[in-house]
Order: structure tokens, then C-alpha cells, then sequence
């Protein structure tokens, strides 16, 4: 039930590069140290630097949607440390079907084009044909 929730978390969490919930992590790096030869924390091109998280929630934050389409997004952002929180899980939806790949437009193609598949699958997912 909450399986787009959970999954939206783990993405977010892991662009913006939320301390101890992104899924980019040391114990991931040295898991992946033989696989990939590589163990040094780097900025990797699939986190956003603290200006890009910034406007993305300053995005956010200004989005106005329709009444009733989700509830008001603005309340769920802190500006100054670019990061959203309290979602509920129908938000989660919404922003996982329609708003990530216009909010992670900051990323390399080659990292937005699967998030953007991500999206529109949820979006066939839930629609009702």
C-alpha cells in the first residue's frame, strides 16, 4: 500500500543527500567496493549540491496546485536546509507521478531518464484505462 511512499523517500533522501537516510552510504560503498573499485565518498552526479536542493524546495514550496489534488505542499518545506519532511503518502504519489522529473531536472540525462521511467510506470500503475 505504501510501496510509492517508501520508494519516493529512498529517492529523495538519497538526491538530496539526507545524513542517515540517504541510501548512499558507507557500508553501500564498501559492499559495492569490489563491484565498482571505488570506496571514496565523492559527490556523486545523482545528489544535488545545496543551492540546487535549495531551489528545488524553494520550487516546492511555491507550487500551486488544484483543490483537492494533494494537500499543501509548502507546510512539508524547509527552505533553508533544502529538505522536504511529513508528506503524507497520497503527496508522495502525486509528487512521484507528476512533479519528480520537472523537480530533479538539475540531473544528468542519463540519471533523470530512469527516474523519469520510474514515474511514468507509477503513473500507468494508478490509472485506471
Amino acid at each position: 500500500m505504501h510501496l510509492k511512499k517508501n520508494i519516493f523517500d529512498n529517492i529523495f533522501n538519497t538526491v538530496i543527500d539526507i545524513k542517515d537516510k540517504s541510501k548512499d552510504n558507507i557500508k553501500t560503498r564498501m559492499d559495492l567496493k569490489e563491484i565498482c573499485r571505488r570506496f571514496l565518498k565523492q559527490k556523486d552526479p545523482f545528489t544535488l549540491n545545496l543551492e540546487q536542493r535549495r531551489s528545488v524546495c524553494e520550487w516546492v514550496k511555491s507550487l500551486r496546485v488544484l483543490d483537492g489534488y494533494s494537500s499543501n505542499l509548502s507546510r512539508c518545506v524547509d527552505v533553508r536546509t533544502g529538505r522536504l519532511f511529513g508528506m503524507k503518502c497520497h503527496d508522495c504519489n502525486i509528487f512521484m507521478q507528476c512533479l519528480l522529473p520537472t523537480a530533479f531536472s538539475y540531473l544528468y540525462d542519463q540519471i533523470l531518464k530512469p527516474l523519469i521511467k520510474l514515474s511514468i510506470f507509477f503513473k500507468d500503475l494508478c490509472s485506471s484505462k
